[in-house]
C-alpha cells in the first residue's frame, strides 16, 4: 500500500476539495479589518510529468516553465490572480502589485507569478499580441510542481473584499482537471509554410542595416524573420512543446496560453538574469554554429566559432553592454574575460558568465529596464537599434526576444524568449533572428536563420 506522501493525484481529489471548502470558510470568518487573503493548498503526490499532465488539460488558461540550470518544472491551469500593464514602459507596476499580493500568502508559501513582457511598446500591434499586452503575469489556480523537493499538486486562492469568488466555481474548475495525462503522440503533418520577409526582402533589409552600420548610426542590429507553418489540423501548444522538450536540453522551456487556441511557447538557451535576494547571475550569449553528429566535424565547427572574428566581435558587444549596465546597479561585478562554448542539442553559442551583487536599492524593474534588450536580441546603440527594427521587420515581435519567466518575494528568473513560436489553431509562427554587424553577408545570415527554423520542422515531424 502506498504511503499518503506518494498517492496518485486522482485519489486526492476529494481531499483537495475539502481543503478548498475550508479555505473559503477561513475567508468568511476572517477578522473585520482583513481586506485580502492568499491561501495555498499543497499536497505531495507520486512522481508525475508536469508537461504530460498539462497536455491532458482543457482549461482555457495554461502555463508551463522548466529551468535550464536546475530541475525546476511547473505546469499550471486556470488563474488565481492576473497582472497586466497598459504600457511596456512600466515594469515596476508589475513587481509592486505582484509582491503586494504575494505577501498575503505569507513568506513560507511557494507562490510565483509567471509571465512575460513584450519586446517593446511597438511590438504588440499585430493580432493576437494585444491579448498578451505589454506585460502579462499570473498566479495559476492549480499547479503541478516537480523539483528536487519532490512532486506536489497545489491550489492557489486569493480573496479580496470587493471581489467575490464562490467555492462552487473553484470546485467546478477542479472537477474539470484530468489527472491521468496523455501519452506522447506524433504531431499532425505540416501542410504549408510562408516566410516574412521572403529571401529577397530579407537580403534587402540586411543591406539596409549594413548601410546604417557603415554610416555610424549602428554598431549592430538583430533582425528577425517569421516563418508561418500550417499544420493539417489545430494542435495544442503543450503538445508541440512536449515534442520539442525531448531534444532541447540545456534550455528554458515555457508556455503562456491566455485563451484557448492562442499560446506563446519556446525553448530558449538564453538567460536574461537569475536573482536570489541581492545575488545576481547573468550572461552574454551570442554567436552561433550548428552541431554535427560526426565528432571531428563538430569539433571543427566549435573551433571556428571560438576563433571567428565576426562572432567574437558580436559577442563582445553584448558582454560590454551588460557590464556597462550592471556597474550602474551593483556594488560588485565579476565577469569571464574570455567566452566559452555553450553546447546545445543542435546549436552551440559563445557565452561569458557574469556574477554581481546588487545595490540595496536595485529592484527587478531596474534590471528589466537595464538589461532588456541586450545587443544579442536588439542591437547597439540600443536606442538607435530599437528605432530601426520596426522599420526593417514586416511584423510585430510581440513576446519574441522579450523577458519571460517568474518572480516571487525573494527570487526572480527571466529568460530571453528566442527560439519561440506563437501558436494559433493550426498555425504556428516561428521566430528567429541573426545579429548584423560589419562583415555580415545577407545570404549567409538567411541560411543561419533557416537552419534554426528548419530544426522546428525536423523535430516536430521526426516521429512520423
Amino acid at each position: 500500500m502506498k504511503s499518503p506522501a506518494c498517492l496518485p493525484l486522482e485519489s486526492l481529489r476529494s481531499e483537495i476539495a475539502d481543503r478548498i471548502r475550508s479555505a473559503f470558510d477561513r475567508w468568511e470568518n476572517r477578522p473585520e479589518h482583513q481586506q485580502q487573503l492568499g491561501i495555498r493548498i499543497e499536497l505531495p503526490i507520486e512522481d508525475t510529468d508536469p508537461l504530460g499532465w498539462l497536455c491532458a488539460q482543457s482549461a482555457p488558461v495554461q502555463g508551463y516553465w522548466s529551468g535550464r540550470d536546475t530541475p525546476d518544472e511547473r505546469a499550471g491551469v486556470g488563474s488565481c490572480h492576473l497582472l497586466t500593464l497598459g504600457s511596456v514602459e512600466e515594469p515596476r507596476a508589475v513587481f509592486d502589485q505582484g509582491r503586494a499580493v504575494l505577501c498575503t500568502f505569507g513568506p513560507a508559501a511557494d507562490v510565483r507569478y509567471f509571465g512575460g513582457f513584450a519586446f517593446s511598446s511597438s511590438a504588440v500591434d499585430e493580432s493576437p499580441w494585444p491579448r498578451f499586452g505589454p506585460a502579462r503575469f499570473y498566479i495559476p489556480r492549480f499547479e503541478l510542481i516537480r523539483d528536487p523537493a519532490g512532486t506536489r499538486f497545489a491550489v492557489n486562492l486569493f480573496f479580496q473584499h470587493h471581489v467575490h469568488t464562490a467555492a462552487g466555481e473553484v470546485l467546478e474548475e477542479l472537477s474539470d482537471i484530468d489527472f491521468a495525462g496523455v501519452p506522447l503522440a506524433p504531431l499532425p503533418k505540416i501542410a504549408g509554410r510562408n516566410d516574412y520577409p521572403d529571401q529577397p526582402g530579407w537580403e534587402a533589409n540586411v543591406r539596409a542595416a549594413l548601410d546604417l552600420i557603415r554610416s555610424g548610426i549602428l554598431d549592430k542590429v538583430v533582425l528577425a524573420r517569421k516563418a508561418v507553418y500550417r499544420f493539417e489540423r489545430p494542435v495544442p501548444a503543450s503538445h508541440i512543446l512536449r515534442v520539442l522538450r525531448e531534444v532541447t536540453a540545456n534550455c528554458y522551456h515555457f508556455l503562456l496560453q491566455p485563451e484557448p487556441g492562442t499560446a506563446f511557447m519556446g525553448t530558449t538557451p538564453e538567460c536574461l538574469y537569475r536573482r536570489h535576494g541581492k545575488n545576481l547571475f547573468t550572461e552574454a550569449l551570442a554567436g552561433t554554429r550548428p552541431r554535427d553528429d560526426d565528432a571531428l566535424r563538430d569539433a571543427a565547427l566549435a573551433r571556428d566559432l571560438l576563433h571567428n572574428e565576426k562572432e567574437r566581435r558580436e559577442q563582445e558587444l553584448v558582454r560590454r553592454d551588460i557590464l556597462r549596465q550592471l556597474h550602474l546597479l551593483c556594488d560588485a561585478v565579476e565577469a569571464d574575460e574570455t567566452p566559452v562554448l555553450l553546447p546545445l542539442e543542435r546549436k552551440q553559442h559563445l557565452i561569458s558568465r557574469i556574477h554581481a551583487r546588487l545595490r540595496n536599492d536595485t529592484e527587478d524593474a531596474d534590471l528589466i529596464q537595464a538589461l532588456h534588450p541586450t545587443p544579442a536580441v536588439g542591437g547597439s546603440p540600443r536606442i538607435n537599434a530599437l528605432k530601426e527594427i520596426p522599420r526593417l521587420e514586416p511584423f510585430s515581435r510581440g513576446g519574441y526576444a522579450a523577458p519571460v519567466g517568474w518572480f516571487d518575494l525573494e527570487n526572480a528568473v527571466f529568460a530571453v524568449a528566442i527560439r519561440s513560436g506563437l501558436v494559433r489553431g493550426e498555425r504556428v509562427n516561428v521566430y528567429s533572428g541573426a545579429g548584423i554587424v560589419e562583415g555580415s553577408d545577407p545570404s549567409a545570415e538567411w541560411q543561419e536563420i533557416e537552419n534554426k527554423i528548419s530544426d522546428f520542422v525536423r523535430v516536430t515531424q521526426r516521429t512520423r
